[in-house]
């Protein structure tokens, strides 16, 4: 799948290239690609068509957190457990696989344990949904909410391909399937 002009548009006003990332820095572009090669960094989140590898902005934010790219992974543990995080080894993969910097606005593990959480919650609730309820009413809008905070917005037609994830984003599974179907539980104000 090619990315179009909108996919383009959004990819280079979102993310930045390798050679930006570490300008500044004492990491270099090559030695970054090493270490992804050996699975200890980050993919990029997007390879464009010209071969261009395009990353979230805060990509070395975990790795100076962690203080070492060899400190990283017992970092992201760590930190993921403390989130209340319960699948390491497939956050963890997803993470080095460029996924989380397509999704997530902030690149944690904290952003990765909550997306989990309120997935499973929305999943539930519009599965048992109960449109009369008030407090399902305010639970449903306030974890929608909450979701497309943390989640970034996706290319336009990429992201929204089937071949890019095998399903739709959640941002669209989750958050705008619950806005389209329960249009009056989000045109309420907050009191």
């Amino acid at each position: 799948m090619q990315f179009t002009a909108a996919d383009l548009a959004y990819i280079h006003a979102s993310y930045v290239t390798l050679d930006e990332l570490c300008a500044g820095r004492e990491e270099t572009a090559a030695g970054v690609r090493r270490l992804i090669e050996q699975g200890v960094l980050p993919r990029p989140s997007y390879v464009l068509d010209d071969g261009a590898e395009m990353y979230p902005a805060d990509y070395f934010r975990l790795v100076d957190d962690a203080g070492s790219p060899a400190k990283l992974r017992a970092h992201f543990a760590e930190r993921l457990r403390a989130a209340g995080g319960d699948d390491f080894e497939s956050d963890w993969q997803a993470y080095l696989a460029g996924i989380y910097g397509v999704c997530l606005r902030d690149l944690t593990p904290e952003a990765i344990a909550r997306k989990a959480r309120l997935v499973s919650s929305l999943c539930e609730l519009l599965v048992l949904a109960r449109p009369a309820d008030p407090e399902w009413r305010e639970r449903l809008r306030t974890e929608v909410d909450e979701l497309a905070e943390l989640e970034r917005e996706f290319s336009p037609d990429y992201d929204r391909s089937e071949e890019r994830f095998g399903r739709k984003p959640t941002r669209d599974l989750i958050v705008a399937a619950a806005r389209e179907r329960y249009p009056d539980v989000f045109s309420r104000e907050r009191s």
